[in-house]
């Protein structure tokens, strides 16, 4: 019986056994795909890869490498995505864990935001969450890999050319339980970076023998670091390899470190011709980017002064906004007290009628008793006869007691009578009082009302609405806000034969955003006559906006700078829609750009600009998201590919023509929808 038994439980729990054994290894399967495609830009393959571990994980039950990989997704959508989206995924981590009251999803939700910061090149605030991580994990997660963490500070103390901690914190990631192969061989990464700072044939002899190390778990573990091609360039350097030195360095996409490289590879072997010529493009990098620092010294001085009149102006706006807020909460409390004394008084006079009726009954009772009384004074006619006597006296103490009777009830209905029409008299006065305050809470509405439209026409004077008339530049624009005033934003400057412009979007709506906006625009206009390229105006913007920013405001803008001779385009995008930029025979595609963080976020931001060599004759389209987003009554928004589609089947006549297009077509989408977001168009043809 008992074998009968054991067979039994064999055969059920067979299934359970392999089916655990087929999930671990498909697993281990996608762990080994999300390391392999983490160093490459395969994004949809990397995002399919990283969302089936998670669900495996979750069915295993393995809470560890389910973060591990969340975190991981975070960071890569951060770096090579988009800032804003990686920051919503670190996000939706950490709201996971809290959830779930994960202390392994804290732990996870610390590293992704201590990458992110130090992306962001915040090192400081990134080396105080991996300390924060690290403790946090000695406190609760002794079990659990720290390397990560002790990895990411090493990369911070790589930048300060600390080498002693470098090697202080691959020791620890070394030391650590439950290690996996690319964490192994990014640590034997930074200590061939650190290797290199040594002088002499300490170098050669530390590098060499950590290169072989390094060399090794890479091909065991199959994965490629990021300091590959540093590591492979400095090893061919150290050892007189110099052919395979220039190989690797071809393959450097910073192009100020790549010349810098192939200039000394062709020098070392000899080839003077070659090794000049790189080393003139090193020098023509490098001096192109020390001539933005010396323009932005330049410009300190008249930079200060239009922040100080940019402040002082918005200081007033912002006194006046509050002033229309208090009296409009003054007027909104004292028509409530009217509306309440006005149902008081209501009340009041339906107890005023339910009075009235109750007297009138009294006195029909009255009237009845009256008529009874007559009747029994004709009965007692009849029978005087008999008693005549004491009946004139009963007739007579009885007339007496009637008429006694009927006069006091008719003191108290005179009485009661004059009494209600006074308090009538007083409630009329109070209705008329509350009527005459009514009609003043209606005066002070329609002031502010007009005191808000002051307030719209002077932003739209804010915005240029006139456009350069020139044969080599074809420039429209146009804004409208949700309410009465908005955040949306955008500006031009033209000087000579070059032009500036910038389109934004502020968060929230209503009278804030109006005066962020703006700030921002004044800001803007500063330095765009000092000259300043886009990504440092989008540097100095963010400097001068998350200073006392305490709303935690922030603006996503596209800035613009284009040569109508040459048609050079440079520019920076802050956390703003693509623009759709126009090929042959206007056939439009989004712009493929940097993202860069939004403006006002986070302090001490470089923002990154970027540059066409010539965008003559294709015309640009930059808009706000109130254009894509708009919804009608069905709540269908307007998309970016029906935008697209117009742009890419319209003839293009001119940029007026176009923005003007476009708005019908909002317009027409809306069907009689209100509405919800700023939108503002801009369109430009160098031609």
């Amino acid at each position: 019986m008992k074998r009968k038994i054991t067979v039994l439980l064999i055969f059920l729990l067979l299934p359970l056994v392999l089916a655990a054994q087929n999930n671990k290894g498909e697993i281990d399967r996608l762990t080994k795909e999300m390391y392999r495609l983490y160093s490459t830009h395969e994004v949809e393959q990397f995002m399919d890869v990283t969302e089936q571990l998670k669900d495996a994980c979750l069915k295993a039950k393995d809470e560890g490498l389910f973060y591990r990989t969340w975190a991981n997704q975070a960071y890569y959508t951060f770096s090579k995505i988009s800032r804003e989206k990686g920051m919503e995924v670190a996000k939706a981590m950490n709201d996971y864990s809290q959830k779930h009251d994960s202390k392994l999803g804290f732990y996870y939700s610390s590293l992704a935001n201590a990458s992110q910061a130090s992306a962001l090149r915040m090192e400081i605030k990134a080396e105080e969450y991996y300390l924060k991580a690290i403790k946090y994990k000695q406190a609760y997660l002794p079990q659990i890999n720290a390397a990560p963490a002790y990895l990411g500070l090493a990369k911070i103390y790589h930048n300060r050319r600390d080498q002693k901690k470098v090697l202080e914190m691959t020791d620890k990631a070394l030391k650590e339980p439950n290690l996996n192969g690319p964490s192994i061989v990014d640590a034997w990464s930074y200590r061939c970076i650190a290797a290199m700072h040594n002088s002499g044939e300490a170098q050669k002899t530390e590098l060499n023998k950590a290169y072989a190390e390094w060399k090794r778990l890479s091909e065991k573990y199959k994965y490629r670091s990021t300091f590959t091609n540093d590591i492979e360039i400095y090893h061919a350097q150290v050892n007189g390899d110099y052919e395979k030195m220039l190989e690797v360095a071809q393959q450097v996409k910073q192009p100020q470190e790549k010349y810098k490289m192939m200039s000394y590879a062709y020098e070392w072997q000899g080839k003077w011709k070659e090794a000049l010529k790189y080393h003139k493009e090193y020098k023509k990098a490098s001096d192109s980017s020390n001539t933005s620092d010396i323009r932005k010294q330049a410009a300190e001085h008249a930079m200060q002064m239009d922040i100080i009149r940019a402040e002082n102006k918005t200081k007033e706006l912002l006194l006046h906004n509050q002033s229309l807020k208090l009296a409009h909460a003054q007027d909104e409390l004292e028509q409530r007290r009217l509306e309440e004394e006005a149902l008081s008084l209501t009340l009041k006079n339906r107890d005023i009628e339910l009075n009235n009726a109750s007297i009138k009954l009294k006195n029909d009772s009255l009237d009845r008793q009256a008529q009874q009384l007559k009747l029994s004074e004709y009965q007692s006619k009849l029978e005087v006869e008999q008693h005549k006597e004491k009946i004139e006296r009963i007739t007579l103490w009885t007339a007496i007691g009637v008429g006694l009777l009927i006069i006091a009830f008719l003191c108290i209905y005179l009485y009661r009578r004059s009494r209600h029409m006074k308090d009538l008299t007083v409630a009329y006065d109070k209705l008329e009082t509350a009527y005459e305050q009514l009609e003043q809470t209606t005066a002070a509405k329609e002031r502010i009302e007009s005191e808000l439209r002051i307030a719209r026409e002077i932003q739209m004077s804010m915005v240029p609405h006139e456009f350069p008339q020139r044969p080599d530049l074809d420039l429209y624009a146009s804004m409208n806000p949700a309410k009465e005033v908005g955040g949306d934003l955008y500006d031009y400057l033209l000087e000579d034969d070059i032009v500036y412009f910038c389109l934004g979007d502020v968060s929230g709506k209503g009278v804030p955003a109006s005066l962020f906006m703006a700030q921002t625009i004044r800001l803007f206009r500063a330095l765009a006559k000092q000259h300043q390229m886009p990504a440092t105006i989008a540097t100095r913007l963010n400097n001068e906006l998350t200073e006392k920013n305490d709303n935690g405001m922030f603006v996503t803008m596209f800035i613009g700078q284009l040569n109508l001779n040459t048609g050079l385009f440079h520019f920076c995008n802050a956390g703003h829609n693509p623009p759709v930029i126009g090929g042959d025979e206007n056939h439009g595609s989004f712009l493929e750009m940097e993202p860069n963080a939004p403006i006002g976020l986070w302090p001490e931001l470089e923002y990154i600009g970027e540059e066409i060599e010539s965008i003559k004759g294709r015309p640009l389209f930059i808009y706000s998201d109130g254009l894509n987003e708009a919804e009608n009554t069905k709540q269908e928004q307007f998309g970016d590919d029906h935008m697209l589609n117009i742009l890419r089947h319209t003839k293009f006549k001119d940029a007026r023509h176009v923005v003007e297009l476009m708005e019908a077509e909002v317009k027409r989408h809306r069907d009689g929808a209100e509405p919800s977001d700023d939108m503002t168009i801009m369109c430009l043809k160098a031609l």
